[in-house]
């Protein structure tokens, strides 16, 4: 056990950027007692494991819980985001393969003259849109607005939507899609 602790609190003191000596200044402890449990030679006891983890501050239920053997992925290069190409839209993703379609960031590049597709989108969870460069027609329902940058546009779920750039120049929107 004293092992997994070892390992757990480093980790964690590690991803909150802090050092040996700042966490135990936090914690009220000594700078030996914070390396002794991360040697894995000193198993602390629940409420001096409680202690440390105030000057973090995290709780233990969060400790423990808190997977440590795969580091997420925070950051991303261009060349890392791009997803696809269709019909003159190039669409880039923060989601990874393994996440759901409930829970993307997404940013749309429509090529000069392009939109969305033939038929009108129609989406299971909420859209959100704001238009980063260029102008873009939306209609959601029946409504229909010539969007600039910074305006936005929210879709309820099961709304037909639709997007166009009527344009001759780019236009790029940053879209979020989110279960309800």
């Amino acid at each position: 056990m004293s092992d997994e602790i070892a390992i757990r609190l480093q980790h964690v003191r590690n991803m909150y950027g802090l050092s040996q000596r700042e966490l135990a200044k936090r914690a009220g402890v000594t700078n030996s007692s914070v390396s002794m449990i991360e040697q894995g030679r000193v198993s602390p006891s629940f409420s001096s494991l409680e202690k440390l983890l105030n000057g973090i501050p995290m709780t233990i239920k969060d400790f423990f819980n808190l997977d440590c053997k795969s580091e997420q992925q925070c950051f991303f290069r261009s060349f890392e985001l791009f997803e696809g190409s269709e019909d003159g839209v190039d669409s880039y993703s923060l989601a990874k393969q393994d996440v759901s379609d409930s829970d993307a960031l997404v940013y749309k590049v429509y090529n000069p003259e392009t939109d969305s597709g033939d038929h009108m989108l129609v989406e299971k969870n909420m859209s959100r849109g704001i238009v980063i460069q260029g102008e873009l027609e939306v209609t959601v329902n029946n409504q229909c607005q010539q969007l600039e940058p910074g305006d936005g546009f929210a879709v309820e779920p099961l709304s037909p939507y639709r997007i166009r750039n009527n344009k001759k120049e780019k236009a790029i929107v940053v879209m979020s899609h989110h279960a309800t």
